[in-house]
């Protein structure tokens, strides 16, 4: 659902004010990359997620476009514990067709996420510093 920059951001600021590990992901016509880490800085201007040694830092633009995504899936094992049990996806879509998606990221090392990591295309795959 199409949603405002500012209702964007409030949610943003909701991981941003909490500390919450998210997922950041940048699709551009020539790659994906993706980072999972704490949002370090975020203004109408720019959001900075940082991870363990990496950073991604992107300037929103004021022809961008927000997205708001409530994934329902059922619970499972890993999930009915969560807070959370949907994952949350902001997706920011810029005017030159480069998208941002970034989601609420439930697990700490990536070797927990081994199968998630493993099922992702491996054109899709980035590095990933944890």
């Amino acid at each position: 659902m199409n949603i405002s920059k500012a209702d964007a951001l409030a949610h943003l600021a909701k991981w941003f004010d909490s500390g919450a590990l998210v997922r950041a992901t940048f699709r551009t016509i020539s790659g994906n990359s993706f980072i999972v880490g704490t949002i370090k800085e975020l203004s109408p201007a720019a959001i900075r997620v940082t991870g363990s040694g990496c950073e991604m830092m992107l300037y929103f633009r004021t022809t961008s476009e927000y997205d708001y995504k409530d994934n329902r899936q059922p619970a499972s094992e890993d999930s009915k514990n969560r807070l959370s049990k949907y994952p949350t996806v902001i997706d920011v879509k810029f005017s030159n067709g480069d998208r941002l998606d970034v989601l609420e990221f439930f697990g700490g090392l990536v070797d927990d996420h081994r199968a998630e990591l493993d099922s992702i295309k491996m054109s899709e795959r980035a590095w990933l510093i944890a």
